[in-house]
């Protein structure tokens, strides 16, 4: 049996850029047949996060281990992840607002498919552009005024949970007004993100001080 020395070295840069997660499949392209990898679960090596994920147990806990966990679970079959954490989630990973939703939205194509869909993830499928998304925690997001447009056309989020949301964007300078004439939102998205905008501004801006 080949040395687990030699396929250690070739997974561990694979699961430190994930935060100590990998996937089956990257556990097979460094060498681990799958006799090996259950041998690692059952040894206490690996830690079996969920179905065809795991982390090595000599890794530190990471801040989100669940973005992590969920954005793999996304891969392909040639291990690209295709999941965008989107919508509330998206919402909660930059702390915008105090709005919790009990589900993990995740945004992908619209060929996505699988067999099993676990009970705590919401689907949004569409194609994104590449200006939509930046990465955060070592996963992909959509990008914060990407994610005020899609929570408006949605409607589900109470509006004073989103004004707080981009009260808070504009504060931090996650969104700046000046870019959504050159964003690549519809123009149904921009009416509404800019309506948005100016209730925020007006509730944020102090009332003026009465003269002595």
């Amino acid at each position: 049996m080949p040395s687990q020395p030699a396929y250690f070295k070739s997974l561990y840069p694979v699961a430190e850029s994930q935060d100590g997660f990998f996937t089956t499949k990257q556990a097979l392209d460094a060498g681990y047949s799958n006799r090996l990898q259950t041998y690692h679960v059952q040894n206490g090596d690996w830690i079996r996060e969920a179905r065809g994920i795991f982390r090595l147990d000599c890794f530190p806990p990471s801040a989100k281990p669940d973005l992590m966990v969920w954005y793999l679970w996304s891969c392909n079959r040639q291990g690209k992840a295709q999941g965008v954490f989107s919508h509330e989630t998206a919402l909660s990973i930059y702390s915008l607002s105090s709005w919790n939703s009990p589900k993990i939205h995740v945004t992908v194509p619209t060929a996505f498919q699988r067999m099993v869909m676990p009970e705590v993830i919401q689907l949004h499928r569409q194609q994104l552009r590449p200006g939509d998304v930046t990465s955060k925690y070592g996963v992909a997001v959509t990008k914060p005024l990407k994610t005020i447009a899609d929570l408006l056309v949605e409607g589900v989020v109470p509006r004073k949970y989103l004004i707080e949301a981009v009260a808070a964007a504009l504060e931090q300078k996650l969104i700046l007004p000046s870019e959504i004439a050159k964003s690549k939102l519809t123009a149904n998205e921009k009416k509404l993100v800019e309506v948005i905008i100016r209730v925020a501004l007006k509730r944020s801006t102090p009332k003026s001080m009465p003269m002595a």
